[in-house]
């Protein structure tokens, strides 16, 4: 619902939100890592740091970083306080798959602010193939992308939501995620697990083969249980924005939110709180300096997610009323299982066997064994 403003609403709405500002103070410069030059996330880094400076006085100082490892080892070493990273922030708060190595093993990340934009993520499928639903891929040539596991398991899990596997496909191997979606054009495999908006699927779109998307409706229940037993970051949302999709008629899919900004449990949470309340005051002012940057609107946010926040934002969504009994009983499951990650990792490392895979193996069991001990899901195994 809209309403109208009248003069006087605009009066006290400025005097209101000069009162707010005057609540925000933020360090000199602030540090944080974040995707390469030229990506999206270090365009939107430079839009809200152009707005920090020029509303705030607060310079962001942006390392960019060419991957999962280089995002996230300076914030781990202390080489900045935030990092505006994907969902690998996620798996180094869990610490599995390039997180399950001595020099890693779980992170205390906490959720800043989420992008949570209109983009999606599904199952992108020749459109020749005649594969009509994720069923259909039974028996078809599915991309694998074995050097970057966080694109196989998103594909996992969009085949256990049609009770597959990857025995059930044929599966062709990929060196990573943008050769998968190659593939489709060179007749190499039928599908491949895809972001909406990553490029090549407009030259798909645009080939002989044409491009078609796979549903994930959010009211098939029993087959969302399966997906997010897989993948328990995902939550349904209807796409609006790809190539192949029409605006005016969104398709039921998948989403999790991308970028991330996050930072470590033990930040300043003043200081969080009021980043936070920053990028939520100065939200017109950047929104549309880079493509997707509206994404990270306070409501947008997905309060109960797979990842803890940050004192300082919980505080600053309470301020918002936004805060929910629901995303503060999820709030404290979460921060429980992150203590349960970190002693379980303190207990391992002292006699954890040598070798990079007899290594990997003996954590995850160990976590395995951690978690479903204080009850929690396992989900990566």
């Amino acid at each position: 619902m809209k309403f109208k403003i009248t003069g006087i609403a605009a009066a006290c709405l400025a005097m209101a939100t000069s009162a707010g500002a005057q609540d925000i103070d933020l360090p000199d410069v602030i540090a944080w890592s974040a995707y390469d030059t030229g990506s999206a996330g270090h365009a939107h880094s430079i839009a809200i740091g152009n707005m920090m400076r020029s509303k705030y006085g607060s310079t962001v100082r942006v390392l960019p970083g060419r991957n999962d490892v280089s995002r996230m080892t300076p914030l781990k070493n202390g080489t900045v306080d935030y990092c505006l990273c994907g969902i690998a922030s996620y798996f180094a708060a869990e610490g599995v798959f390039l997180f399950a190595a001595p020099e890693w093993g779980p992170q205390p990340i906490r959720a800043v602010l989420q992008a949570v934009g209109d983009y999606g993520l599904g199952v992108a499928v020749a459109a020749d193939a005649g594969i009509e639903t994720i069923t259909d891929l039974k028996g078809k040539r599915v991309g694998r992308a074995v050097s970057s596991p966080a694109i196989d398991v998103n594909m996992e899990g969009l085949l256990a939501f049609a009770d597959l596997t990857w025995d059930d496909v044929e599966a062709v191997e990929f060196s990573g995620y943008v050769n998968t979606l190659q593939g489709i054009l060179e007749d190499r495999v039928d599908a491949a697990f895809a972001l909406t908006t990553t490029t090549v699927n407009y030259q798909i779109e645009s080939s002989p083969r044409g491009l078609k998307w796979l549903e994930t409706p959010a009211d098939q229940t029993e087959a969302w249980e399966r997906y997010t037993s897989v993948t328990p970051f995902v939550t349904p949302h209807m796409v609006s924005v790809g190539p192949g999709i029409d605006p005016a008629s969104p398709l039921p899919m998948a989403q999790y939110p991308y970028p991330i900004l996050v930072t470590n449990s033990d930040q300043d949470s003043t200081e969080v709180r009021n980043i936070v309340a920053a990028l939520d005051a100065g939200f017109d002012d950047y929104k549309d300096a880079a493509p997707g940057a509206n994404a990270y609107a306070i409501d947008r946010q997905i309060l109960s997610w797979v990842m803890p926040w940050s004192d300082g934002s919980v505080a600053y969504f309470k301020e918002k009323g936004l805060w929910t009994p629901e995303a503060q009983a999820n709030q404290d499951k979460l921060v429980e299982r992150q203590e349960v990650l970190l002693r379980a990792w303190g207990t391992f490392v002292g006699d954890a066997p040598e070798g990079e895979e007899e290594f990997a193996a003996a954590w995850m069991k160990a976590r395995a064994d951690a978690l479903e001990a204080a009850g929690h899901e396992v989900f990566f195994r």
